[in-house]
Formats: C-alpha cells, sequence, structure tokens
C-alpha cells in the first residue's frame, strides 16, 4: 500500500475525498456519520464517531486474486445476535419516527440498531465461513491495522464505468419460503405490497435527484424487481444515468454519499432524525465500500449485512435496520431487522441427494427425481446440469443391473453417482417409534432431500426401531425419517400435506397423482389401526406403532 488517507473527525472528511481524486487504484470505507459532514446544515449534529470517518489506502497495482487463496480453510464460529436495544426503547423510537411522519415532517425514516455477535477464529476464516452461505454480489473485506470489515451487502450504492452510473437503490424485504412455489408466492406479494412499494418508489426517487446532481440522461429502467438471496427475499429497482463531463468517482460519492435507500426522505431532515433518534453512531454499517480502479472507474457498495470487529475480539457489531413509513408496525419491523440477521446461521448450499431405485438397468422414476432436485437447485441457487446428471445416472445402469442408486449434486455443479445392492424387503410390518418432530416446522431441511438429514438418523436411532413417526407439538404427524406415512380412510391413502413441513416424496407424488393418495390430516390415533410408510426406493410397507 502506498498510502491512507484517513478521516478521524468531520473537517477531515471532504480533504480525504479531495485526495481521492488523484489517480489510484484506491480501496476503502466511508463511514455513515461521515455523511454529515458533506452538508453544512448536518454539521452540527454529527453524532461523534469512535472509529474513522473514512478509510482508504492507495495500491500500487489493482489486480484480481482468487479470494479462496487468501481465505483458507481454517475454523470459525459465529455466536446468537443479541440486540443492542430493547425492544420497549426499538418501539419508542419507532413511535417517535411515526409520529413525525404524520405531522408531515417527514416521508420515510431508515431506523436502525447494532446487535451484538459473538464470534471465534481468525476474521478472514469468519469472513470464509460466512461468503458461501450469504453469496452476496457486493461483499468486501477490509482491514484498517486497527478494524476489521467483513461486508456481505447484496446491495450495490453505485457503479460508474467510463461516464455510465448505475444506482440500485434496495427496499422491500420478505423472508424466505420453504421451497421454490412458496418463495414464487412471497416474491409476488413483496412485489404487489403497497407499503414495500411505496417505500422503493421514495427512496427510487431519491436516487434520481442525488444522480441528476452528477449526470443527465437520468432513466429507471427496472422498478421493483425481486431478488433471491438464501436468507431473505429484496426488492431493488434500478437507475442509471450519463455523469457529465469531468465528473469523477470521488465527486459521484460525495455527492450521493450516504445513499439514500439508509437514510430516509427528505434525505437530509431524514439525516437529523436518525440522529436524535437513533442511539449511537452507525459507524462503517450503512456507510460504503468500495474500490476506484487506476481508470477512474468504481464501485461501492451499501455496507449492510456488514460485522465490524476489532483484532483478537470476541465479539462483533452488526448493524440492523429497517425503513419507516406511516404505516409500519412495530413488530413487523423489529421482525425484518432480526431477519437480515440470518445469513449468519446460513452455511453454503448444502449437497442435494437423490435416492431412486433401478431393476435391469430401468430407472422408472428417474424424471420425478431429477425434477425434485432442479426445484431445490433453484431454492439454494446451486448450479444443477439435469442433462449431466440424468447422462451420468444411466451411465452407471448401463448394463442392466439392479440397485439402489444414488444421486450426489454438489453446489459448484459436481456430480457424484454410488450404485449399491437394492434394500431386502421387510418380513411383516415395520415397526415404528414415535418421535417428536427434533426441529422447527418451517426448517428447509424438512422440505429439499440434502446431506443435511443427521436429525433424522439420529430420532430413528434414538427410538430403535425400523422407522419413526415424526409428530408435531401440535400433535400431527408428518413423516418417517426416510419415508413418507400413509392411512387408510375411505378407501384412499390420506398423507399428511406438505404445508405441515415433510419431503415431497416421490412415491408419495405419483400415488397422489394416480389418484390413489390425497392429502390430509394424520394424528396418532390414526396411525393405531396399522398404516403405510414407503418411498420410491422400497415402495409402500406396512407399518405398525412399536
Amino acid at each position: 500500500m502506498l498510502e491512507t488517507v484517513v478521516a478521524e473527525g468531520p473537517e477531515a472528511v471532504r480533504p480525504g475525498l479531495d485526495r481521492l481524486r488523484a489517480p489510484g487504484p484506491w480501496a476503502g470505507f466511508i463511514g455513515f456519520e461521515a455523511g454529515y459532514a458533506l452538508e453544512p446544515r448536518l454539521v452540527p449534529r454529527a453524532p461523534p464517531a469512535g472509529e474513522p470517518l473514512l478509510w482508504f489506502g492507495r495500491f500500487a497495482e489493482d489486480r484480481a486474486v482468487a479470494v479462496e487463496t487468501l481465505l483458507g480453510d481454517a475454523p470459525a464460529t459465529v455466536g446468537a445476535v443479541v440486540p443492542g436495544v430493547a425492544r420497549g426503547e426499538y418501539d419508542a423510537q419507532l413511535a417517535r419516527i411515526l409520529a413525525l411522519i404524520a405531522a408531515g415532517d417527514i416521508y420515510q425514516a431508515n431506523l436502525t440498531f447494532a446487535a451484538t455477535v459473538a464470534v471465534g477464529g481468525h476474521p478472514l476464516a469468519l469472513y470464509a465461513r460466512l461468503r458461501a452461505g450469504s453469496r452476496a454480489p457486493y461483499g468486501a473485506l477490509v482491514f484498517t491495522g486497527a478494524l476489521w470489515l467483513l461486508s456481505f451487502s447484496p446491495e450495490l450504492f453505485f457503479r460508474m464505468d467510463g461516464r455510465a452510473l448505475l444506482a440500485r437503490p434496495m427496499k422491500g424485504t420478505a423472508a424466505r419460503g420453504a421451497d421454490a412455489a412458496d418463495d414464487a408466492a412471497r416474491a409476488a406479494a413483496l412485489q404487489a405490497d403497497p407499503k414495500n412499494r411505496a417505500e422503493n418508489l421514495m427512496i427510487t426517487d431519491l436516487l434520481r435527484n442525488d444522480l441528476s446532481r452528477v449526470g443527465g440522461d437520468v432513466r429507471v429502467p427496472a422498478l421493483f424487481a425481486v431478488e433471491t438471496y438464501p436468507t431473505v427475499l429484496q426488492m431493488t429497482s434500478t437507475v442509471t444515468a450519463t455523469a457529465h463531463d469531468g465528473v469523477t468517482a470521488a465527486d459521484v460519492l460525495e455527492r450521493l454519499f450516504p445513499c439514500g435507500s439508509v437514510t430516509g426522505a427528505p434525505k437530509i431532515r431524514a439525516m437529523e432524525v436518525i440522529a436524535e433518534v437513533e442511539a449511537g453512531p452507525r459507524g462503517a454499517y450503512t456507510g460504503s465500500i468500495g474500490v476506484i480502479s487506476a481508470s477512474g472507474d468504481a464501485v461501492f457498495n451499501v455496507a449492510i449485512r456488514t460485522l465490524v470487529m476489532a483484532p483478537g475480539a470476541a465479539t462483533a457489531r452488526l448493524g440492523l435496520g429497517s425503513g419507516i413509513v406511516a404505516d409500519s408496525d412495530a413488530a413487523d419491523e423489529w421482525a425484518e431487522c432480526l431477519a437480515k440477521s440470518a445469513f449468519l446461521a446460513r452455511r453454503g448450499a448444502p449437497d442435494l441427494i437423490e435416492t431412486m431405485r433401478c431393476e435391469d438397468g430401468n430407472l422408472p422414476d428417474i424424471e420425478a427425481h431429477l425434477a425434485r432436485m432442479a426445484a431445490s437447485a433453484v431454492f439454494f441457487g446451486s448450479v444443477l446440469d439435469a442433462d449431466a446428471a440424468r447422462n451420468r445416472v444411466r451411465a452407471a445402469v448401463s448394463d442392466g443391473i439392479s440397485g439402489r442408486i444414488r444421486l450426489i449434486a454438489c453446489s459448484t455443479g459436481a456430480i457424484a453417482v454410488q450404485v449399491s445392492p437394492l434394500p431386502p424387503a421387510p418380513a411383516g410390518a415395520v415397526a415404528v417409534a414415535l418421535a417428536r418432530l427434533p426441529v422447527d416446522p418451517g426448517d428447509w431441511r424438512l422440505r429439499h432431500k440434502t446431506g443435511d438429514r443427521g436429525f433424522y438418523d439420529a430420532a430413528r436411532r434414538a427410538a430403535g426401531t425400523g422407522e419413526v413417526a415424526l409428530v408435531r407439538a401440535d400433535g400431527w404427524v408428518t413423516e418417517g425419517s426416510y419415508t413418507n406415512i400413509f392411512v387408510e380412510r375411505d378407501d384412499l391413502l390420506v398423507t399428511p400435506p406438505l404445508a405441515l413441513g415433510l419431503l415431497p416424496g416421490v412415491l408419495r407424488g405419483r400415488l397422489i397423482n394416480q389418484g390413489l393418495a390425497v392429502e390430509g390430516m394424520v394424528t396418532v390415533a390414526d396411525l393405531a389401526g396399522g398404516f403405510y410408510i414407503g418411498n420410491a426406493l422400497r415402495g409402500l410397507m406396512a407399518a405398525r406403532l412399536a
């Protein structure tokens, strides 16, 4: 690194930005409170920041490096997220903002708070662990010598390619669904929701106005697009412009910062409200991390989903927030904030698994298995070449064998096929023990066949029987550890509905499509007189309670 530019106080922010007009490459961050130094009306209201308001380094060269070569595979741990504000205090802050909105003082304000997260391991290892699971398109890693920033941001602040400017404000959040169909329904609901549309439109208009300060031909080519991330759905819009002659990336940063999506509208008044209402400075959170290349091109994120920690610290700071408008509900906004921390618990996309039956080289259910795997790949954002998978399976049974075929698809697109003997048919009814469903009914592992199935096996081992019938806390039976469950009722097989949280079994789907089975609620009492369990590998088997 050839030099560093650091602004410790408001008076050093503009000189620091001026230095960034020198040839790069530059890389670093600007903290949220630096925005108060860029507007004369806001300077007296600038909250004290205990961290640099701006930190950039100038480097000898601008080159791409495979991030995996830097991160390694050392262990790292992440603990629970502990909000730094009590729920009652948060509700009071939100009520103050709603009162200002009702009085016509502001239209929207972004309300945030800091949370504490217990962490273990080197920051590079922690970044490596969280990076795969977050799938953040604008992630960044910064070390100043005194501070680590680990950013897993999904939001672009602005990109500058020559004179072409692009901003992608993000407003509107919903939790992921249980499967691809649920995701699609939630995305449609998010896109149609009046509150989220109004919130997004306000910030899009704000960004249009901000971009008009540095360029012309301002357009909105995409409005209310919903993007899928591992734990949330996000609504974004796209704003483009053409920079005026002579405008540099530092000019754009100075005139647009902070991003309107993390302030509110009107922007300056919203920042005054934030300084009055929030418990303390945000620091790097909701600021921006970015690079300016030697050619002058630049890309800056909005520093959300960002951990801030000191070297060797056992905890990290995580900012969480949401946009408050007239019809915001405190419980909903609190839940949205916590949902935005869920990326910390998500690992990389799991391996997908399908186990199918082959008889004399015939694979009667292969298309159903591939369709289920493909749906899961869409949900997890995994790479899956269904044609390649089909060809690999067919090649493995080309000599007309009979056996158990296990297809494994990694998130990277790698495929493996394992062949083993068919399991023996049970002698008589399978003994099935009752077991409490060991995970929340909304857990995604219940709806997708992945390598993360240890809790199923543990339940069966603990029972000491051939199979278990999993029972929810409300008493409804869901499925077995490797089979679906069926009871006879009015000459039809009745199987628990997918909405209860269970795997869409291939045999189950076939029986329903053939009119031999229907969905219906099943209780423990329904199992007392005997029932059936089954999957595509073993078929339908008689069962009894142990």
